[in-house]
């Protein structure tokens, strides 16, 4: 069976560690914000430009 390669998008753990908050933060904002999500072998991942955009406000830089 082949598997598409997941070319973009970010899991709750990546999210976590890039932004040093913890993953709970991670799942609220996704909640809150309404982020894009899709899954992919059983992994759910965010769309990169929903969780730059939420976590440039709440956690600039």
């Amino acid at each position: 069976m082949k598997h598409k390669a997941v070319s973009a998008g970010l899991t709750a753990d990546d999210v976590a560690s890039i932004w040093r908050i913890p993953k709970g933060t991670v799942y609220r904002y996704a909640h809150m914000h309404h982020w894009r999500r899709y899954k992919q072998i059983g992994r759910v991942y965010y769309h990169p430009d929903d969780v730059t955009t939420t976590l440039d406000e709440v956690h600039p830089g």
